[in-house]
């Protein structure tokens, strides 16, 4: 099964660009918005590997600014 996941970052004021810009370089993330309400970023997580996905997500994890992360995980057959 291969793994996919949609992370909600809550950001710091005013960092939310330079955080979108961060985790759109990661390879794993197929796509990265900035939304409005609770959360100020969505993103979608996908990779071949449950190794690849933990590590995108870590990473992501450990940009500075983010506040809060709420992330969801599924899986999908080939």
């Amino acid at each position: 099964m291969i793994p996919v996941g949609f992370m909600f970052i809550q950001c710091q004021k005013g960092s939310e660009e330079r955080i979108l810009q961060n985790v759109k370089s990661i390879l794993e993330v197929s796509y990265a918005f900035k939304v409005d309400k609770s959360y100020d970023i969505v993103v979608k997580i996908e990779s071949e590997s449950f190794e690849k996905f933990t590590a995108a997500i870590s990473r992501i994890r450990l940009s500075p600014g983010i506040l809060n992360t709420d992330t969801m995980i599924g899986f999908r057959r080939l």
